[in-house]
């Protein structure tokens, strides 16, 4: 899974970007009396139909650690238009571990500065009721561009139209006028079935469009029609199910964000299970293109302090909006398939991939799977693009068993431990200054298995 670097302080290490459902909760002290905690789970069942009403979600990005028992969570907080808050005071957030909470020590913002290139690919469905839609990209492109750029990123565009078959992929381009060039022709035509082939479109996306290796890949579905799926009779064919395209756009790192009716609740958990957000294809195009780009941008770092002697299986989190009266909660998995891990103090000087005797961050993973005794990982290995790819890759495979030797040396069984290098061909940020080789010389454990 590709990471994002956001903010040189933030980011030299985290978990795998996570979306999850969101619930309601309340925040409240620990020695409350318990007339109070009375009242106050009397206003919780008061303010879940208001959260239902401004649908608030907190989307958590990625989750820190390797600093254990301090924990850092990257978190956006939007609302069902995509429209983030602006500020979230520490005094609004609370931590839930197995029902003890514990105050945010810090909440700030994170600048994208530091952000890599972003990748999208408009999906876009060309059957005869989606004119408006295809005329609403064409005329709001340039403002979501200019938007892009003025938060300094880097982008490319690409472009993939279908309707009961994926009907043309264009690659991406970093020139808007190209990009319109092949929208402009566009004619909604057709459409004889209900349904459209949708998740064959997003499997284009995620397998047929050449994104750049370090960029963030995001695909834009925007569709009025539910989709064919596996078993189903029509004009249009898949194999894939709603889980099986979900699997597939995670394994490619592929983040779904849906413009689409809201009644259609498919697209829904497409996009939360690959960190994205569903819009509702009624609201202004403008608006949701305009609120798209604030929320990829819209990032909050928040810190606090575990009391456990051992990292827990899951947390939660919950914000309170107190001028808006509205409260959420997001659990989070620590021990979730998949999920990755970089280690700060491995980020290794050009060309080696010797250890230091003491590595505090390993020694706290070799705890956390002497404690779990079922979990198993893969160490990935990467480098920066010093050197060629014969070199890197062996430097990567070398870097990666440098750590299983320090993980078995502290006690972990070998055959839980897996290597794999992978050189320079996944790199998390820009090798074009020497702190953005730093970060890319790094090695990632993956949880294979719990």
């Amino acid at each position: 899974m590709q990471h994002k670097i956001i903010n040189s302080s933030a980011i030299l290490l985290f978990f795998s970007l996570l979306l999850l459902q969101p619930v309601a909760t309340f925040s409240q002290d620990n020695n409350i009396s318990k007339e109070d905690a009375k009242k106050k789970k009397e206003l919780l069942k008061t303010l879940k139909t208001q959260v239902d009403e401004e649908d608030i979600n907190i989307t958590v990005k990625s989750v820190e650690i390797t600093k254990f028992p301090e924990i850092k969570l990257i978190i956006e907080a939007y609302n069902r238009m995509g429209e983030p808050l602006d500020s979230i005071s520490p005094s609004h957030l609370t931590i839930i571990e197995n029902g003890r909470e514990f105050p945010a020590t810090s909440v700030e913002k994170i600048p994208v500065a530091n952000n890599l290139p972003w990748d999208f690919v408009f999906v876009i469905d060309i059957t005869g009721s989606m004119q408006p839609q295809i005329d609403g990209v064409i005329e709001n492109l340039n403002s979501f561009t200019n938007g892009l750029r003025s938060r300094g990123i880097d982008y490319r565009l690409g472009l993939i139209l279908f309707g009961d078959n994926v009907e043309k992929v264009y690659q991406p381009t970093g020139d808007v006028d190209v990009f319109l060039s092949w929208i402009n022709k566009v004619r909604a035509f057709g459409g004889g079935d209900e349904k459209e082939n949708a998740l064959e479109a997003l499997l284009a996306s995620a397998y047929r469009i050449k994104y750049r290796d370090e960029a963030n890949k995001v695909a834009i579905l925007i569709t009025d029609a539910d989709y064919h799926k596996k078993g189903e009779h029509g004009d249009g064919t898949t194999a894939e199910t709603t889980q099986s395209i979900i699997d597939k756009l995670c394994k490619q790192d592929l983040r779904v964000f849906s413009i689409v009716p809201q009644k259609i609740k498919n697209y829904q958990q497409i996009s939360e299970n690959t960190r994205g957000t569903t819009y509702d294809i009624a609201y202004p195009f403008s608006n949701v293109l305009e609120n798209f780009t604030r929320q990829i941008t819209n990032l909050f770092l928040v810190t606090y302090h575990s009391n456990k002697d051992v990292i827990p299986d899951s947390i939660e989190i919950g914000l309170f909006d107190q001028a808006r009266s509205t409260i959420v909660k997001k659990t989070i998995p620590i021990v979730e398939l998949g999920r990755k891990l970089i280690i700060e103090n491995l980020l290794f000087k050009t060309g080696k991939y010797d250890l230091p005797a003491f590595v505090s961050e390993l020694n706290i993973l070799a705890e956390f799977m002497q404690s779990k005794p079922a979990i198993t990982v893969m160490i990935e290995g990467h480098t920066d693009s010093v050197g060629s790819n014969e070199l890197n890759d062996v430097l990567s495979e070398r870097r990666a068993d440098a750590v299983k030797n320090y993980l078995v040396n502290m006690g972990v069984k070998p055959n839980r431990i897996q290597t794999t290098g992978f050189g320079k061909r996944k790199p998390i940020a820009s090798n074009d200054s020497e702190f953005g080789r730093s970060l890319n010389r790094r090695t990632e454990i993956v949880i294979l298995s719990k």
